[in-house]
């Protein structure tokens, strides 16, 4: 039976990586090992309780490591707004020899003072550059990856593995998992036999790596085959099902498959079970996946039976946020499926504060370029005025598409919304261009055929089309 690690690099274990880690506890080696390695593969190991207390005791081992500090700060920081964590930096940083820190940390304290001032731009680069100084530092080459899906860097999904692999031997730990990262990179440049390939060697070297097996369902789904999805994921479901932090979402995947395949009951049961239960924690991640799916399915015309409406209430909570226009735009969403005007409203009130306070950052500029008419186009579609509302979506949502945090899976909502709003608008203008807009897409994944759902809106709309 294949298993998560359990055996971790000590300071000899370390040394063939040429990481500084400067410090001389063993124990404390050993635990930043298993903090990475269960940010890595998205899951708690049992005996040290979890990533949170695993820090915790790394830290206890030896409270002035300096790459477990980080590694706790950066966690803190990252995609938040939160001043509590900054002061919690700032008193750090107070206790620092800034001029005893070797090339390595310092780096890394760099990347971090860009979470600080909320410049995910800043801090992609400097984690992707320190990757590449440093190939075999996972700490900077996952923050590196991720905020290229974060800001909207496709090609960084891609060119950030790429940039280490060939460092990456059979028998060394995550030789598996890079190879995972940079299958979903090639799928999301639209490189699928690529994708195809290194997602192979990836479940080969490590079944239980569940974003290679998400990759995997991207490298499909993108083709717009939804069967080899659903039979996939079947197929790894004893695998990916064990890394708990994560396969909630790949449930979301599963969902959509079957909803694309128009196995509507299937799609539901998996919501329920799972999509739905995990977004009743009330973070944002799995509220965007249940907010998604239940959109998908009502655009295709089933009924939901009011599961919207705890996602909306629970979406209201986040309204001042502003960490992602991805999010905000699924908030939206939520308030729009069960018609509460007075949440979209507020959400609008509080994003243009937000676009005219003092806050910076590449989610400032996104939002200052098209969340404010996303919101307002979704706002328009929940009082029925489709018209106006597409209007409003055609404005942003092309542009939306390739600059918000998400993957094209993900972000392609606000696509099927642009369509269901401009089929229900009727007008020839608006069927013009949302039959312009999904060519766009189809270029854009670099594909012939659109995935099923979107393929029924499109027969609606040249139906519609034609009757002109």
């Amino acid at each position: 039976m294949v298993n998560f690690r359990s055996e971790w690099r000590d300071l000899a274990g370390w040394a063939p990586y040429n990481l500084p880690l400067n410090t001389s506890s063993n124990q404390a080696a050993k635990l930043y090992d298993a903090a990475l390695d269960q940010l890595a593969y998205y899951y708690n190991d049992p005996v040290l309780n979890g990533v949170g207390e695993t820090m915790v005791r790394m830290l206890a081992e030896d409270p002035s490591f300096v790459a477990g500090n980080l590694l706790k700060h950066s966690m803190e920081l990252f995609g938040s707004n939160s001043d509590p964590a900054r002061v919690r930096f700032d008193e750090y940083c107070g206790t620092l020899d800034m001029a005893g820190l070797n090339h390595w940390e310092t780096e890394h304290i760099a990347a971090v003072r860009c979470f600080y001032k909320e410049d995910l731009i800043g801090a992609m680069e400097k984690y992707s550059a320190i990757s590449r100084q440093y190939p075999y530092d996972l700490h900077s080459f996952n923050f590196g990856y991720v905020l290229g899906l974060i800001n909207g860097k496709t090609s960084y999904l891609r060119d950030v593995p790429l940039g280490v692999v060939d460092r990456y031997k059979p028998h060394m730990p995550h030789y598996g998992l890079v190879h995972g990262k940079l299958c979903f990179g090639h799928a999301e440049m639209g490189e699928y036999e690529e994708a195809k390939r290194c997602g192979d060697i990836a479940l080969e070297a490590f079944p239980l790596d569940s974003w290679a097996v998400h990759a995997m369902a991207h490298t499909y789904e993108n083709q717009s085959k939804p069967k080899e999805v659903v039979k996939m994921l079947d197929e790894t479901s004893k695998h990916w099902t064990r890394g708990v932090c994560f396969s909630q979402h790949i449930h979301w995947h599963q969902a959509n498959a079957h909803t694309q395949l128009g196995e509507y009951e299937a799609a539901l049961t998996i919501y329920d079970t799972h999509v739905g239960h995990c977004a009743r924690g009330g973070d944002v991640f799995p509220l965007s996946d249940a907010s998604s799916l239940l959109m998908r399915l009502k655009v295709d015309g089933q009924k939901t039976g009011g599961r919207e409406e705890i996602l909306a209430d629970l979406w209201s909570q986040h309204n001042d946020e502003f960490t992602s226009l991805f999010y905000d735009g699924h908030s939206a969403i939520a308030a729009a499926m069960v018609g509460d005007t007075s949440s979209l409203d507020t959400l609008l009130e509080n994003m243009r504060e937000f676009v005219a306070g003092d806050r910076s950052g590449w989610n400032k500029v996104v939002t200052s370029t098209h969340g404010v008419e996303l919101v307002e186009g979704i706002r328009l579609m929940s009082g029925g005025d489709y018209t106006a509302a597409t209007d409003k979506l055609l404005l942003c949502v092309p542009g939306v598409i390739k600059m918000m945090h998400g993957s094209k899976a993900q972000k392609s909502i606000f696509s099927i919304v642009l369509m269901h709003c401009a089929l229900l608008s009727g007008t020839t203008e608006h069927l013009c261009a949302a039959e312009q807009h999904m060519k766009e897409l189809m270029a854009w994944n670099k594909v012939s055929t659109l995935p099923p759902l979107q393929q029924r809106l499109w027969d609606k709309i040249q139906l519609q089309h034609s009757k002109h």
